[in-house]
């Protein structure tokens, strides 16, 4: 499974460079010039090199030694760049580096004809800003389908009329082909409008074991490789919602999955009672401490690039082909988790596979 990054852990793959009430603030370099323009390296310890082989970060290019410089961070929240005896030096804003030089945000490190911008980020801010765009955009969508669906509605009206005034045979054939593309047009139309009404549920106690064992047996039947599916689901699991949202939800991130597998694979889905506390639930950007079922989907997968995984819940984006999906699919359960006062998170590594993250409230008696 994916490794995923808590903002409350000793353990992350990245370094932490300022703690707050808010989240982490983490660093990365960002190629700004040279073969690897527009790539970011994240820096996941306190301590990396740079080169061309045999280094953490790793530059495409000649002119870059194997081990070129490395940059370290301190101790006490500051990083510092030093050059590694490299063949044509390492430069720091337009100075050479000849012995370790503190670095800060925005100063630019060349090794060969490689320019790095360092960089740091609110991780917390992200997620919580990206949250406000998929939601402004739902919101969106369904104000669009709104107006969508009292057109069709017309239409629908109308092809009712012009059917009773034709004979069979009269055209009757491109009629029905017509009321057919409609209807499905209004099934969208509802798909979007579900997706900008934050409307309430009747919620009740789902049992994840049922649940997971049901959609892993219906994803079975519509995998066309060879497909191993692992359930692994806390004894007595039960998160509180509604059961077929929380069906839809858990079969379209299995499909995903299997999409992702056109090959065959290894899918798994495992469920667990967690306590989450203080910064951790802003973090996962559920309502607040207490105890959650964390609901999860694993495939091992092409994955995703950090491009496609920032709009992965976008209504629309897909990558798929036009005539395989609409993109609504993940908009779709992120709106539906959201209604039950959850949150779902990805992350994912090209050529690795994706775990989608799930987090419910938990039912209790």
């Amino acid at each position: 499974m994916i490794p995923w990054i808590r903002a409350d852990t000793e353990t992350s793959p990245h370094v932490e460079t300022e703690s707050t009430n808010r989240g982490i603030i983490r660093a990365s370099l960002v190629c700004v010039s040279g073969p690897d323009l527009g790539t970011t390296f994240p820096i996941a310890k306190g301590s990396i090199t740079i080169g061309r082989s045999n280094a953490d970060i790793t530059i495409a290019e000649s002119e870059v030694s194997r081990r070129h410089a490395r940059l370290m961070c301190n101790g006490n929240q500051a990083f510092q760049i030093e050059d590694l005896q490299s063949s044509n030096g390492t430069i720091l804003n337009g100075m050479r580096v000849v012995k370790p030089t503190t670095v800060a945000v925005g100063d630019r490190i060349q090794v060969g004809r490689t320019v790095l911008v360092f960089t740091q980020h609110d991780e917390l801010a992200e997620r919580v800003a990206r949250m406000q765009r998929l939601e402004a955009m739902a919101t969106l969508a369904g104000g669009i389908a709104h107006d969508f669906n009292n057109a069709l509605s017309v239409i629908m009206f109308n092809l009712d009329v012009v059917a009773a005034e034709l004979s069979e045979g009269d055209g009757r054939a491109s009629l029905d082909e017509i009321r057919d593309a409609t209807t499905s047009a209004v099934a969208l139309a509802k798909r979007l409008l579900r997706l900008g009404r934050p409307e309430s549920l009747p919620f009740v106690s789902v049992e994840i074991q049922e649940l997971a064992s049901k959609t892993a047996a219906m994803a079975r039947r519509r995998a066309t490789a060879p497909l191993e599916i692992v359930i692994n689901v806390e004894p007595g699991a039960r998160a509180l919602g509604s059961y077929d949202e929380l069906h839809q939800v858990l079969l379209n991130l299995c499909v995903n999955a299997i999409d992702a597998m056109p090959k065959g694979g290894r899918l798994a889905i495992a469920a667990r009672t967690i306590k989450i506390h203080g910064d951790e639930a802003l973090a996962r950007q559920v309502a607040g401490s207490g105890t959650y079922i964390e609901l999860t989907v694993t495939d091992n997968g092409c994955g995703m690039d950090a491009a496609t995984l920032a709009r992965a819940f976008e209504p629309f984006f897909t990558t798929k082909s036009r005539d395989r999906g609409t993109g609504l699919g993940l908009a779709m359960i992120h709106s539906s988790v959201r209604r039950h006062h959850g949150a779902v998170d990805v992350q994912s590594v090209v050529g690795h596979g994706t775990t989608f993250r799930v987090t419910l409230p938990v039912y209790t008696e």
